[in-house]
C-alpha cells in the first residue's frame, strides 16, 4: 500500500536535511555578516571598536566562504 505522499507525488512535507559541515559554513557566513554590519554601524560614529569589528567580520566572512567552497559541488538530484 502506498502512502498519500507516494500516491500523489507531493514531497512538500519533506524537509531536506543539510550536512553539518554546510550548516556550520552557513552559520559562519551569517555571523560574519552580522559582525560586519555592526562594525559598519559603529564606524559611522567614528568608533575605534567599529573598525575592529569590520576587520573581524570580514575575516569571519572569508573563513565561512572558504569552508563553504571546500564542500564541493552539490549532488545532482533530479
Amino acid at each position: 500500500m502506498k502512502s498519500d505522499e507516494q500516491a500523489t507525488g507531493d514531497t512538500s512535507g519533506n524537509v531536506e536535511r543539510r550536512p553539518p559541515e554546510e550548516r556550520r559554513a552557513r552559520l559562519l557566513l551569517a555571523i560574519g555578516a552580522a559582525v560586519l554590519f555592526a562594525g559598519i554601524a559603529l564606524a559611522v560614529t567614528d568608533d575605534e571598536t567599529g573598525r575592529w569589528l569590520i576587520v573581524g567580520g570580514v575575516g569571519v566572512l572569508f573563513l565561512g566562504l572558504h569552508r563553504f567552497g571546500r564542500l564541493g559541488p552539490e549532488d545532482a538530484r533530479a
